[in-house]
């Protein structure tokens, strides 16, 4: 979400003063209104690397030691790698603890004896500077920071070699509690980082707007998420042999100011995998530390044309369209206990509203149900069968769905009815979500039961004026789509660009 959006959506007075108070001078005599404006105007202040750099390197050294270690977890490691940049706070709460207790556990599983002749070294620091008043100062941290880039050694080692010594994340290894991690997200909110917003069914969330996301990713040296970059090295696996991937760590370690990979004589693929994910860049993955190495123009053109990207260009080019394409993927983690997958079940009786149906089976108690889980189920037909997962939908007044499409939206609405819906009635109403949209939207996907022979010419009238594509599919169409999909491409997201249709639906225009 943009950051005016994400503005917008602020109405706590006491999260819109703890925001302005990174830039907006006497916020405390403002109103919620005036915050929101003075938020708008000092844009470019909040959204600058320069300013948001400075914030960073002073968090990295706070008085504190609780917000030197949380932060880094809270956004490197954890809410830039959230689809949209967003995780409601509990899911926040237990990724930060999830992170700490996994570095703990990796403390106990490594063996002091066998450690690199530089980590005894940097462990020795590490002790020495914790023997005074069991703490370690600013100027300490700094100091140990320098001398941790020098000796190679990365931050989650730093970590692991301090919960050896029973210094991580606190004293005695004790991991931090609910009330910690909320005392961060407020001097984040106060730094200008983070916002706090409720999403549409009232849940609270931490969300990181997207020009502010992007400066982050640049300070931390982000390319890509893990799980885009993940599915990058599985494809690259498919078409590489192992030789390519040890000449690349071979040549990785080469590089000055790098961390080094240190290999066993016969490494697995597993442990290959696992040191290529750690440790390389996902544009050296695929283009090398030099013009020659990694792979050429012609292997990377044909792999934009194998998911539906465009095949021209330079190497340069192809290596940021896939890395863009890959950071585009959302993250699929479904339930055995999906409830929606009940829901899905009976998504014709849904669509048709066939109330003596729904409730005999024990599917609706009040007829109010059967619109919210016809919703449901479309949700997970998207995410489970189609491969694309929803975006978080806020405020109160949007579609029933939104999809990512390159740079812009994909939203629907369903229309749970007995008769064939008209669009004409319903046409004000979508052409208000498209309005309000904070991305351009090329497809809106009307999906019911059925429809009216005029609903084909309101689609018609709305294009002459308008660059969103209105596309009419049934539910049994979609549904038929989906599974045909999740049949013959049981691990491939579908091109959304199949629904870019004014008019009725067309499956045949389907390439399974």
């Amino acid at each position: 979400m943009n950051y005016s959006n994400c503005v917008k959506l602020l109405n706590n007075k006491y999260e819109l003063m703890r925001i302005a108070s990174a830039y907006v001078e006497d916020c405390r005599r403002l109103s919620n209104e005036e915050l929101k404006a003075s938020l708008l105007k000092t844009q470019g202040q909040y959204t600058s690397y320069e300013n948001i750099s400075k914030k960073l390197d002073e968090l990295k050294l706070h008085a504190n030691p609780t917000v030197r270690t949380i932060v880094p977890i809270f956004l490197q490691n954890y809410l830039l790698d959230e689809d949209d940049y967003t995780s409601t706070c509990k899911a926040t709460e237990e990724a930060i603890t999830k992170y700490e207790q996994s570095v703990i556990d990796l403390s106990n599983d490594a063996d002091y004896k066998t450690m690199p002749r530089d980590f005894a070294l940097f462990k020795f620091i590490l002790d020495k500077a914790w023997e005074h008043e069991n703490n370690i100062s600013s100027d300490e941290k700094n100091l140990i920071e320098q001398i941790r880039i020098y000796l190679n050694i990365t931050e989650k080692d730093q970590n692991m070699l301090e919960a050896k010594s029973g210094r991580y994340p606190t004293n005695g290894n004790g991991l931090h509690s609910r009330s910690d991690i909320d005392e961060v997200r407020k001097i984040l909110q106060q730094s200008g980082i983070l916002f706090y917003i409720k999403n549409s069914e009232n849940v609270p969330c931490d969300i990181i707007p997207e020009e502010i996301a992007v400066q982050l990713r640049k300070y931390y040296g982000i390319e890509i998420k893990n799980y885009g970059y993940a599915q990058l090295l599985e494809y690259l696996f498919k078409i590489k042999n192992k030789q390519y991937f040890i000449d690349l760590i071979n040549k990785h370690n080469v590089q000055q100011g790098q961390f080094k990979i240190e290999l066993p004589k016969s490494p697995t693929i597993d442990v290959i995998k696992s040191a290529v994910f750690d440790t390389i860049k996902p544009s050296n993955l695929l283009g090398g530390y030099s013009p020659r190495d990694g792979m050429d123009a012609t292997e990377l053109s044909k792999w934009c044309g194998n998911i539906g990207l465009t095949v021209s260009g330079k190497k340069p080019e192809l290596i940021q369209r896939l890395l863009q394409y890959y950071d585009s993927l959302r993250k699929i983690e479904i339930s055995n206990e999906d409830e929606r997958a009940k829901y899905y079940e009976v998504y014709h009786e849904l669509a048709f509203r066939d109330l003596a149906f729904l409730r005999k089976n024990d599917i609706i108690d009040k007829d109010l149900n059967c619109e919210h889980y016809f919703e449901k189920a479309t949700n997970y037909l998207f995410e489970v069968l189609l491969k694309n997962k929803p975006l978080l939908l806020t405020g109160n007044e949007h579609p029933d769905g939104k999809l990512s499409y390159f740079d812009k939206y994909v939203l629907w609405d369903n229309k749970s009815k007995e008769t064939p819906v008209n669009l004409k009635d319903h046409i004000d109403q979508f052409s208000r979500y498209i309005r309000i949209s904070d991305k351009p939207v090329a497809i809106f996907l009307v999906i019911a039961p059925a429809f009216t022979e005029s609903s084909v010419k309101e689609c018609v009238n709305y294009a002459l004026s308008n660059d969103t594509q209105i596309c009419l599919i049934t539910a049994d169409e979609l549904k038929e789509v989906a599974e045909t999909w999740h049949k013959t491409h049981p691990d491939e997201s579908f091109n959304l660009g199949y629904f870019k249709q004014n008019g009725r639906f067309n499956k045949t225009i389907v390439t399974y």
